[in-house]
């Protein structure tokens, strides 16, 4: 299942750019009262709810096609938004009113509700996998559920790198392992509209519009705050080698490489000690970046109403993508920062979308070691190989100590 290709039923329809659609098998749903369909970078999988009047259901077949488990494509105008599956239908009747209600889940809510099947695949049935790549682990952990795992870009490699010795455990979902090894070579996970797993950088594309206070925000949040942040990070660990104390390797320490917050203006030390158990600096220095810039990032956060749910180029607001916010009434001057949740809803008010909105550093995944034994074990069976030295005791009695 490739995923890649969407459309509308039939050919040469054209709906109204704002209508909402529900396509499932050969019926193309309308009319809904209320719609809220929620698409993020920091949440799998999308998701959607609509309610309408029962009425519109002219037939049971149609209201047939509605029922749990049943397929479905929720589109906006000709614009494909979500790919997966009905979760739940509910159905009231009373004595002013007839309604339906139906959410359902993008294609990896199985990888989020499910345990990975590492039964059926000899690379995972081990329970300690060694792939070469994040892109190859998720591969194989989705084929199960049928999702499709979005190839890398052209030049980019995905962390081409080999994932060290990397242990399961039954029970464990697909997303929880992929999440994990996604974070080790720091990646996004997220759904796209096609119902497809997305392993992504932090975005650069942009909107070819934002939004302006007294034009399109109809309601603005922002926060900043600074008791979450440090003028000065300090990363340590220590290794679990037994010569540590003879290869100085204990107690080692990293530091961002963009020296300090200064902005604080006052100092403020965080020591972290990293949960790696090797002496890889490579981790520590990434995990001291990371917790400088993150910081920085979740201290000024923008949830935001716009009174549309395009841009100017009349393209959805889309997550993981960039744009200007300017709100010169909060202290916010024209900044370009990332889309990181939006929910597209309608009801009696109107058309509305609410986003989060963040600096492109607040995205950044938390960085996490994998390798789970120190280098002493790697070459235990290499030492093991060497014969036994001769003992110098006498042999024992069976008995007698």
């Amino acid at each position: 299942m490739s995923g890649i290709a969407g459309g509308l039923t039939g050919a040469g329809i054209v709906a109204s750019k704002d209508d909402v659609y529900v396509q499932t098998g050969q019926y193309r749903l309308k009319g809904w009262q209320t719609v809220a369909i929620t698409r993020s970078i920091e949440t799998m999988p999308n998701s959607f709810a609509v309610t309408a009047s029962a009425e519109f259901l002219q037939s049971a077949a149609a209201l047939a096609g509605t029922t749990p488990g049943q397929p479905c494509s929720i589109y906006i105008g000709n614009d494909l938004v979500i790919t997966g599956r009905i979760d739940r239908r509910t159905i009231n009747i009373g004595a002013r009113q007839h309604t339906i209600s139906i959410v359902g889940r993008g294609l990896t809510r199985n990888l989020v509700d499910c345990s990975a099947d590492l039964l059926r695949d000899p690379g995972l049935s081990s329970g300690t996998i060694n792939f070469a790549s994040v892109f190859d682990l998720a591969t194989r952990l989705a084929r199960s559920y049928g999702v499709y795992v979005v190839p890398p870009p052209p030049g980019e490699l995905l962390k081409a790198i080999e994932i060290p010795a990397m242990t399961l455990n039954l029970g464990e979902t697909p997303y929880e392992i992929v999440e994990s090894a996604a974070r080790y070579a720091g990646y996004l996970v997220y759904e796209n509209e096609y119902g497809n797993l997305v392993l992504s950088r932090v975005g650069t594309e942009k909107m070819a519009s934002g939004f302006t206070m007294g034009q399109n925000i109809e309601d603005f949040h922002v926060e900043f705050s600074v008791d979450q942040r440090y003028s000065d990070y300090v990363v340590v660990w220590t290794t679990v080698d037994q010569l540590s104390h003879e290869l100085g390797l204990s107690n080692i320490r990293a530091l961002p490489k963009h020296g300090s917050d200064e902005t604080l203006g006052e100092y403020r030390l965080k020591v972290i000690v990293s949960e790696q158990n090797t002496p890889a600096y490579e981790f520590g220095q990434v995990r001291a970046d990371w917790e400088m810039a993150r910081r920085i990032g979740r201290s000024q956060a923008i949830s935001l109403t716009c009174d549309s749910w395009r841009d100017s180029a009349d393209k959805l607001w889309t997550p993981n993508c960039l744009a200007y916010v300017t709100a010169p009434q909060a202290d916010i001057g024209g900044v370009k920062w990332i889309i990181g949740t939006v929910t597209l809803r309608k009801d009696m008010s109107g058309t509305h979308a609410d986003l989060v909105l963040m600096p492109p550093d607040a995205f950044l995944p938390e960085p996490k070691p994998l390798t789970l034994y120190d280098a002493q074990l790697t070459l235990s069976p290499t030492i093991a190989q060497a014969p036994a030295p001769p003992s110098t005791d006498p042999p024992s009695t069976p008995g007698v100590p």
